[in-house]
């Protein structure tokens, strides 16, 4: 197979470990694993949109929508297998937006590469198996890994996370977050809206009260009426370690549109999201504004400031964003609160210590 022409992984590894960027304006060579949607979406953004990068490479089981992107993306070259394309000398970084199952294992193989990857979320299928993706990393000595939470690179969402950080509405004591999806994606059960929607509001609220969860208690509805009777509305209370609580409503067949936001209580006053813009209008005796219908339309400007800063990332040698950890951890509360929804009880969260590779990573503003 031809490949394009580009830099070695070893020297990427040792970029990052010794602290050092890139030189010149050489652009960081990329792979895309999976080239559906969201997959897709990275890739055009990473070719069109993203300073310094360059997608030499994409791999997919469906040969015809990869050569449709690859295309799309100035001739880059098909892989039908990930491993293949991970362990190619011509790509240097890699960005993971294939099916669940397979994120784990691929991302264990940029590890043992020596390859930045960003993996989008869930960072794996079990707290376990995410577990082995730190402890590979924590043996490596080097972060490598970046999970795909954009919220923390939406401009409504950092506003607020600066605003919390900033001391001004004292210290925060309440976590509240709204995720509403216009209709539920075929085949969701009550455990796939904790682990691939739900799962981006536990780590926004760790992220923005920069505390860990310990306990969890979940409620839910099935309001479509489908003969399935999973919960497609549920309610997660948490509470924090520091002293602090929170809630999440979590709807995945509101019908109106996709919408997410948060408001964070502080002990002096609030801070949340404002809308996203657009134009108000006023018809006939109403006033209105448009509603988003997914989330690669609401979260268009995160991903590319996501890309943007992972990318800038390599150049400095100094890793930064969600990282392996904050995967993990965002698992360990997941897979919680899956545990209360089958026992109807408050479920603990056991997040063990955090190791020294990832201390003081998580509460930070990304990038």
């Amino acid at each position: 197979m031809t490949t394009p022409s580009g830099g070695h992984a070893e020297n990427k590894g040792a970029n990052v470990e010794n602290g050092g960027g890139r030189g010149g304006d050489e652009r960081v060579p990329v792979g895309v694993v999976g080239t559906g949607g969201m997959g897709g979406m990275h890739a055009m953004c990473l070719h069109r949109k993203v300073a310094g990068a360059k997608v030499v490479a994409v791999s997919d089981v469906d040969a015809e929508r990869a050569g449709k992107v690859a295309g799309d993306c100035g001739g880059a070259v098909v892989f039908g297998d990930a491993v293949e394309m991970i362990r190619d000398e011509s790509v240097e970084a890699v960005v993971i937006a294939s099916p669940d199952p397979t994120h784990a294992g691929l991302v264990l193989e940029c590890l043992r590469i020596g390859k930045p990857v960003m993996c989008e979320k869930p960072l794996a299928t079990s707290p376990g198996e995410a577990l082995g993706i730190v402890e590979a990393e924590v043996d490596l000595g080097r972060r490598l890994v970046q999970v795909g939470f954009m919220r923390r690179y939406d401009p409504q969402h950092v506003d607020v996370k600066r605003t919390v950080d900033s001391g001004h509405i004292g210290r925060p004591v309440l976590f509240k977050g709204w995720h509403r999806n216009q209709r539920i994606p075929p085949g969701t059960d009550s455990e796939g809206v904790i682990v691939n929607s739900g799962i981006h509001d536990l780590d926004s609220a760790r992220w923005m009260l920069g505390e860990e969860i310990e306990e969890v208690f979940v409620r839910g509805l099935n309001t479509s009426g489908s003969s399935g009777g999973e919960l497609d509305l549920q309610l997660i209370q948490l509470s924090f370690s520091g002293n602090c609580l929170g809630i999440i409503e979590v709807n995945v067949d509101a019908g109106f549109g996709y919408e997410v936001g948060v408001e964070v209580v502080g002990e002096r006053g609030t801070a949340y999201t404002a809308p996203p813009t657009g134009a108000i209008v006023r018809l006939q005796n109403s006033y209105a504004q448009n509603v988003e219908t997914d989330w690669l339309e609401r979260f268009e400007t995160a991903y590319t400031v996501e890309l943007q800063n992972w990318i800038e990332s390599i150049y400095r040698g100094r890793p930064g964003g969600p990282d392996a950890w904050d995967g993990y951890a965002s698992l360990v509360a997941a897979e919680a609160c899956i545990a209360s929804i089958r026992s109807g009880r408050p479920e603990a969260v056991a997040t063990p210590e955090r190791p020294a590779l990832y201390a003081g990573e998580a509460t930070g503003v990304a990038g």
